[in-house]
């Protein structure tokens, strides 16, 4: 395959940066764009010069013969989108989270896996260059204990309404989840605690501040820290500790302490490209080598998420049941 032809379901922000760019490879052609916002929808086809253009995404499945999908919805919208790209048989690619609930996720987990359909999920961190830099130096190292933040402000809109984003451990504390995972090892059980003293305004719903407690099966224990009260941003990363060494990794700087010798690593990749190149690079050749996480893997970070919020409200520590 010479170029893949790619479509787009749900062409808001987060797949502006996709649309940027794929637009720039010269081995993708965006090839369909659907949005159920008639101006939006209007306004991206015109700007990346795609002239098929849908407001359901059905018919942009049935008319078009796509090489690859980009689900770029918000997180309540997800309905049967995966399983019917899954039905035909088109690779795909799922923003993060991937639902909102572990049955729904579950269930297209299977369809996916029974499909056998090149699949991965947006999980961009993991594509960071410093994220290869940590985990070269974790080689051989027993883990105690990780600490990741995710601290700052909160956008408008939807994000703001438990029932649609999940809250901002789902939505976007789910990237340190994910990274502590990828990291550390998976996660065998989960405690939680959520606060909301003052609403953040008259249409939010979703808690201020939320920590995650982490058990994980390696034996190391950790926590994920939210905040987006706060107007600005203020901490994201993960901090890792264990005997002789300690490390700091942010989006930008990451710093490592081991073996009596420190390091620091500067990120030297655009991690959103990274990730766009990997996939795009898997659906032509179908080697999936390249690619850092699939729809199984992103269902355990969200099953860490969501059982935070549950054992909060039992008061209990929960343990983790997907295995993929």
């Amino acid at each position: 395959m010479d170029q893949a032809r790619v479509g787009f379901i749900g062409v808001g922000g987060v797949a502006g940066g996709h649309l940027n760019i794929l637009n720039g490879f010269e081995d993708a052609e965006l090839a369909a764009l659907c949005d159920i916002d008639e101006g939006r929808l209007k306004g991206r086809a015109e700007a990346f010069g795609v002239a098929n253009a849908y407001t359901d995404y059905r018919e942009m499945l049935s008319a078009e013969e796509l090489d690859a999908v980009y689900v770029c919805v918000p997180p309540f919208a997800h309905g049967q989108i995966e399983e019917e790209i899954a039905a035909a048989g088109t690779a795909l690619f799922v923003e993060k989270p991937v639902e909102l609930h572990m049955e729904p996720a579950v269930r297209k987990h299977e369809a996916i896996r029974d499909a056998g359909i090149l699949n991965t999920v947006g999980y961009c961190v993991r594509y960071l260059s410093t994220v290869d830099d940590v985990a070269r130096t974790l080689e051989g190292v027993q883990i105690d204990m990780a600490l990741g933040y995710y601290m700052g402000g909160a956008p408008g809109g939807w994000w703001r309404q438990l029932n649609k984003s999940g809250g901002q451990l789902v939505e976007q504390t789910t990237h340190i989840v994910d990274t502590a995972r990828y990291l550390v090892g998976d996660v065998a059980a989960v405690g939680g605690a959520f606060a909301a003293q003052t609403p953040l305004d008259d249409s939010a719903d979703i808690e201020n501040v939320s920590i995650a407690h982490l058990f994980f099966e390696n034996g190391a224990v950790g926590a994920v820290m939210s905040a987006c009260m706060l107007g600005r941003g203020f901490k994201t990363g993960l901090d890792i500790f264990a005997k002789g060494y300690t490390a700091e990794f942010t989006y930008g700087k990451t710093r490592v302490h081991a073996g009596g010798e420190s390091h620091e690593f500067d990120p030297n990749n655009n991690m959103y490209e990274s990730e766009d190149r990997a996939f795009i690079d898997a659906v032509k050749t179908g080697d999936r080598s390249a690619l850092r996480v699939d729809y199984a893997d992103a269902v355990k970070s969200l099953e860490v998420s969501l059982l935070a919020r549950e054992a909060n409200d039992k008061r209990a520590v929960l343990e983790t049941t997907f295995k993929g």
